[in-house]
């Protein structure tokens, strides 16, 4: 039984290796349609190479002749005696600006049409092989291409221009070192000749001799600067501890005084909400015996009513 499922699972693997022809033609079909989403085509013209389906083989007649019975051919006449090529004004502006830079002033908005009835108004070209649309500017054939050469002769001319400038700053630099390496060259060259010409001179041995001691005394005389200056410094700074100290234990003692400060106006404080408390109570005392003084007194006049009541009442019986 498994011996029988294997021999199954062995028989879809194969059978899912095999290409069929429909998944060939929707692969080629795929291709095709990438090819023709990556351009921009006008019209798509299917055409037979060959009538054996050879791959490779190109029949010429038979293309020839297809062209001519679809019409491509007359279609392209029909083209080039139209304005077939088209481009936007923005990216012809930006394109071709270069054949006449002053044809567009700087630093002011143009709108790219303007700009473009400008820049190929200015261009020494036949005006009638080429027309304005809404959007885009058309050109007869051949125009385009006559553009695109101006614009690589200008390129040319530019970069032609900037390699000579370069060349030249350069070869300036190279040319000031040498001239550099001349004149030290020369200086070494005096300098050299003129002490072949002193060293056997009697003073200038003697120079020679008294030259280190000279070095010595200077040497001298700048370790006793160095050595005034060293005690300089050394008693502004014995000068600026000594006041170090002193703003330290001035700074301990004030410190003092803010805590001693701090501590007093904390027991203030305390004393006050002590106070605060004990008035908040004789308050409520004072409330509470106001209220009982108000309610005797009204007990006290109802008394005294009932007490007048009854003598009243005790006249009245006597």
């Amino acid at each position: 039984m498994a011996e029988h499922v294997e021999g199954k699972k062995e028989k879809k693997k194969k059978g899912s290796s095999f290409q069929t022809v429909s998944a060939l033609h929707r692969e080629n079909l795929n291709k095709l349609m990438t090819n023709l989403r990556s351009t921009h085509p006008h019209f798509v013209r299917c055409i037979i190479p060959n009538e054996t389906k050879t791959p490779g083989a190109m029949e010429n007649p038979l293309v020839m002749h297809q062209l001519r019975c679809n019409g491509v051919l007359e279609g392209i006449r029909i083209c080039r005696k139209g304005f077939p090529n088209r481009i936007l004004y923005g990216d012809f502006k930006q394109r071709y600006r270069i054949l006449n830079p002053a044809a567009i002033p700087e630093g002011q908005f143009i709108d790219s049409r303007k700009g473009a009835e400008k820049l190929l108004g200015s261009l020494d070209i036949d005006h009638n092989q080429y027309k304005f649309g809404h959007t885009k500017v058309f050109f007869k054939a051949g125009l385009l291409g006559l553009l695109e050469e101006m614009r690589d002769e200008r390129l040319s001319k530019i970069i032609t221009a900037i390699q000579a400038r370069s060349r030249g700053l350069l070869s300036r630099i190279e040319y000031q070192k040498m001239v550099e390496r001349r004149e030290a060259l020369l200086v070494i060259q005096w300098n050299v000749r003129s002490f072949m010409g002193v060293k056997n001179w009697p003073w200038m041995k003697l120079y020679f001799k008294i030259k280190p001691l000279l070095r010595s005394a200077e040497a001298e005389k700048e370790m006793a600067n160095m050595k005034e200056e060293f005690l300089k410094l050394k008693e502004a700074y014995a000068k600026s501890e000594a006041r170090r100290k002193e703003l330290e234990e001035k700074m301990v003692s004030l410190l003092q005084e803010k805590n001693d400060l701090q501590l007093q106006v904390q027991a203030e404080q305390d004393n006050l909400c002590d106070a605060e408390e004990r008035c908040e109570g004789l308050i409520k005392n004072k409330i509470q015996l106001e209220a009982k003084a108000k309610e005797l007194t009204e007990r006290l006049e109802d008394e005294e009513e009932m007490n007048a009541e009854l003598t009243a009442k005790k006249r009245k019986l006597e």
